[in-house]
């Protein structure tokens, strides 16, 4: 959802009268945590070793004798972590004849926002800013582009999702994606990227499942529910005070983030769906909370303000069995 930040001010400006600061609204959707199982303390690469399923290994007794049946397969996949960095730099005279400036330091010191509401605001605007990049990376990143915004690892939509339908390891449905839906096309997408599935998906628990959807698919569902009756309620409900699809009993949350990204990409009305389970996606990072691990410092010198971030990071998939998409 997009979310208008604001602080209350604990100051008496002087001069300019003023109480609230408002942050530009940002797409925050679901908490990291929630769409990923994270491993933390990767430093270079994670090996992510599989044991296939055994069956069909109990047979008649025929007597005296050992007859092997079946074998245990175990293999493994590696999750690498790439290096990202960020360096950012404010100057004071950014605030100069601004309300601002009443918050700034006084004589020698006048350049250093360090200690102040000013260094507050830039801390907060970077944290939000790495969580936005993150989730944009881990979805739509891809090594191959020459794009610096996207080129520093490999992302779900944009090289893992498109590789697996091309060797025929996960089902796709054709959504239109880039074209409008029509009614009925809500709950029609769904039901097919739901039908899809590989077994061992469906046969997870309804709560240990999630449809991620694009902003466009979850407008029509919407729409798809008023137009047969439902109003506001048909399939939704509320949990801690906000609203929540579910179909079959899965619940769909809108990512609408991908919107922004995808449409600044090129796709407009990118009619995205991933059904799969959280655990089933792994963030790797050698930090604990990349959007924390963060340094900020004065230099007196070039009279900036400094802020850097240095850590690892990669996505990928744990069971190709536990996707179905759409797009």
């Amino acid at each position: 959802m997009a979310i208008v930040e604001f602080s209350q001010l604990d100051v008496s400006f002087r001069g300019t009268e003023a109480n609230n600061i408002f942050l530009e609204p940002v797409f925050f959707d679901d908490d990291l945590r929630s769409q990923f199982r994270v491993l933390g303390n990767v430093a270079n690469k994670k090996k992510m070793v599989f044991v296939a399923a055994l069956e069909n290994i109990v047979r008649k007794y025929s007597g005296c004798g050992f007859t092997p049946v079946g074998k245990t397969d175990i293999y493994e996949r590696t999750i690498d972590v790439e290096k990202m960095k960020v360096d950012l730099e404010m100057c004071w005279d950014e605030f100069e004849d601004t309300v601002f400036e009443e918050l700034l330091k006084t004589g020698t010191r006048l350049p250093d926002v360090s200690g102040t509401l000013i260094e507050n605001i830039l801390l907060t605007r970077t944290q939000q800013a790495i969580r936005q990049d993150i989730n944009r990376l881990s979805y739509f990143g891809d090594q191959a582009s020459n794009n610096p915004n996207y080129d520093s690892l490999d992302g779900f939509w944009t090289v893992f999702y498109p590789d697996l339908v091309a060797n025929d390891l996960i089902p796709r449905t054709d959504t239109g994606s880039g074209s409008a839906l029509a009614a009925g096309d809500g709950f029609g997408i769904l039901r097919a990227v739901y039908d899809q599935a590989p077994l061992q998906l469906k046969g997870l628990p309804a709560n240990q499942k999630v449809f991620n959807v694009t902003g466009s698919v979850y407008s029509q569902l919407r729409e798809d529910i008023e137009e047969g009756g439902g109003g506001d309620y048909g399939l939704l409900q509320l949990i801690n005070g906000q609203e929540q699809f579910t179909f079959r009993g899965v619940p769909v949350v809108a990512q609408w983030r991908w919107d922004e990204i995808a449409t600044s990409l090129g796709t407009t009305l990118p009619n995205y769906v991933e059904y799969t389970t959280p655990l089933n996606k792994v963030l790797a990072t050698d930090v604990l909370s990349p959007e924390t691990a963060l340094e900020l410092w004065y230099d007196q010198k070039e009279e900036k303000v400094y802020v850097k971030a240095r850590f690892k990071m990669g996505v990928n998939y744990i069971h190709n069995s536990l996707i179905s998409v759409g797009y």
